[in-house]
């Protein structure tokens, strides 16, 4: 392209945008579709539509030709949907796009290229506040401490553990472990108030062994709390197990994030480690 149809092109860009109303006209665009479905009594394309959280999301490429700008719009709808979208998805997708062209048709500069139907996938969004409590404390340096990471570990994983140590020490990082002799809520209490007073950074190992071990509800949940907490400068590492079997055991443990045994080494874990602990 030369220089002058460079600039030819993003004259013409800049002056498009002030046809683009699409985006401010979403919530209207999507009454008026779905008054297309109450004149058919589509019950639940009706539902669907009054349930969704929408996006537009500009394409980028400009139709010179036809002075239009291209949207793709995403509809996240509640779980409650999988059954429906899964059997009907073939259908939905072509009839909303459809009906959306309808609808927007006095839109001369803009139309919606795509629609998706995606699941809305709740979040766990308690890190917020227990981050903001945080810089409540104002951030005051922290006291110097002998650990620089503590793996928490099942008695079975010592294995393991014995490796992620040594791939630590190779770092010049201090390690410790502390095993789960006992979980007793006293004891795995004591445990982490002494990570806290000790070390910078804590690792949880969850294992088949681990998950297995017989925590009370509220102990589990007092470790899933530092886990939480950004504050706490705490993550887990998932050792032969998949999502589907932590999920079993806790799914609020199995939304947290991990890295994990089964596709990463215990060098790369070890390195990460490293970044996450601000450690070098």
């Amino acid at each position: 392209m030369s220089s002058n149809e460079g600039k030819l092109s993003h004259k013409k860009i800049t002056q498009f945008i002030p046809y683009k109303t699409m985006a401010m006209d979403l919530e209207a665009v999507l009454a008026n579709l779905t008054r297309i479905y109450v004149s058919r009594r589509d019950l639940e394309m009706v539902e669907l539509l009054t349930a969704c959280q929408p996006e537009l999301f500009p394409v980028g490429s400009y139709d010179a030709e036809a002075e239009r700008y291209e949207y793709v719009l995403k509809l996240a709808v509640p779980v409650k949907f999988h059954n429906h979208l899964r059997d009907n998805i073939d259908q939905i997708q072509p009839q909303l796009l459809a009906d959306l062209g309808t609808v927007t048709a006095p839109y001369l500069h803009e139309l919606i290229s795509e629609v998706f139907v995606v699941l809305k996938i709740e979040q766990d969004t308690g890190w917020r506040e227990a981050a903001l409590d945080w810089v409540m404390e104002g951030g005051e340096p922290e006291p110097r401490k002998d650990i620089d990471v503590l793996l928490m570990v099942a008695p079975e994983d010592t294995a393991l553990a014995g490796d992620l140590e040594q791939a630590l020490a190779r770092r010049q990082v201090r390690v410790a472990r502390h095993v789960f002799v006992s979980v007793k809520d006293k004891d795995v209490h004591h445990a982490l108030s002494e990570f806290e007073k000790r070390a910078h950074f804590g690792v949880l190992v969850v294992s088949a062994s681990l998950l297995h071990l017989p925590f009370a509800p509220e102990t589990l949940e007092r470790i899933l709390a530092y886990l939480m907490n950004p504050g706490k400068r705490f993550c887990q590492i998932w050792h032969q197990v998949e999502r589907p079997e932590v999920a079993g055991r806790n799914p609020a443990l199995a939304r947290c994030l991990a890295l994990t045994t089964a596709r990463m080494s215990v060098d790369e874990i070890g390195a990460l480690l490293m970044r996450y602990a601000n450690l070098g």
